[in-house]
């Protein structure tokens, strides 16, 4: 399966409240139907009036955007989002969360820990505390984001698809930044955040599915010393009981690093899809579109009774409520959710 990661918005505290909403979204397209449904939205696509190579989705009318959704609707596909509010989290309250954060990271390092492993922690923790606070929130929303999609997608298509689950590819668009900018953030925030979150959280598996072809994704800890002493070291940091040298673990660094592309959306069918979904979410949580241009994006989520579709960064805020614009959507997308289970 291929997962094509998109933002929209600018992920600063806006001057305009009403326009106050940036997100990260993930589109997951199954690899046996991929090149189809790119000929068909190039179709699509060539049937509107000439816009150039590239379509973005702050360009399209309602009724454009509803024929997007509605393609991608009859192709077995997933979307998922990560939103976030920017008028509740003025300056003074990203300052506050990435410098805890940053002290967060080698706030459980010792003498006894090994010196490459130190190393590694203090230039993560410097790499937080340089990182320009837009692309912090960013990647703040995308770590959610990836977290999320790691689960979702992979127990929805172990159920449908299971041969999907061998050939897992991520595909994020770098915009404006550069090469080594998207890495790093990568490297250094988002794979220690996946290790932290599935230490706390444990991935979640279907008894009885067939996992076969997700087995490349896995380490046995009996065959491989250097994994097993890594296990063993994220155990007692995390607090975690139990043997760790034996059974088998998932290699997040193989899993979401193997087939990592940062890529124009301009050479990228898929990044301009999940572009075009990003704007056409984004322009209705700020209440910029109407209702029959993003209305069938519910068909894309995958039902949760609990989404994690907005956030909260920080603990500025005593109490938020999220504006009735957005709640209107975040009920529609709810209601019109497919199952998870066939």
């Amino acid at each position: 399966m291929r997962i094509y990661i998109d933002e929209a918005g600018s992920f600063i505290w806006p001057p305009n409240p009403a326009n106050s909403f940036s997100l990260v979204l993930a589109l997951v397209v199954p690899a046996v139907f991929e090149d189809e449904l790119f000929y068909e939205f190039l179709r699509l696509r060539d049937s509107w009036p000439a816009r150039g190579i590239e379509i973005k989705g702050s360009s399209l009318d309602e009724k454009q955007a509803a024929e997007v959704v509605s393609l991608l609707t009859r192709y077995d596909v997933l979307m998922d989002f990560v939103a976030v509010d920017m008028i509740t989290h003025p300056k003074v309250l990203i300052d506050d969360f990435k410098v805890r954060q940053a002290d967060a990271i080698t706030a459980h390092v010792t003498r006894d820990h090994r010196p490459e492993l130190i190393l590694q922690l203090i230039g993560m923790e410097r790499t937080l505390r340089e990182m320009p606070n837009q692309l912090f929130v960013q990647a703040e929303l995308t770590i959610q984001l990836v977290l999320n999609v790691m689960q979702s997608a992979i127990l929805y298509f172990v159920q449908r698809q299971p041969k999907e689950l061998g050939d897992v590819a991520w595909i994020v668009d770098r915009k404006n930044h550069t090469i080594t900018e998207m890495e790093e953030t990568w490297t250094t925030i988002i794979l220690p955040a996946g290790e932290s979150h599935f230490m706390k959280e444990p991935f979640i598996a279907l008894i009885g599915a067939d996992y076969s072809f997700f087995e490349r994704y896995e380490v046995d800890l009996a065959a491989d010393e250097k994994m097993a002493s890594h296990v063993d070291w994220a155990h007692k940091t995390y607090g975690q009981r139990g043997s760790s040298r034996t059974g088998r673990v998932i290699d997040a660094k193989r899993l979401l690093t193997e087939q990592l592309k940062f890529a124009d959306s301009r050479d990228s069918l898929g990044l301009q899809l999940a572009d075009i979904l990003a704007s056409i979410l984004r322009r209705a949580l700020n209440n910029r579109l109407g209702t029959s241009g993003w209305a069938g994006l519910g068909k894309l989520v995958v039902h949760d009774p609990e989404p994690g579709w907005f956030v909260q960064l920080g603990e500025g805020i005593v109490s938020y409520s999220v504006p009735d614009r957005a709640v209107k959507v975040w009920r529609t997308l709810k209601a019109r959710s497919k199952p998870m289970v066939p």
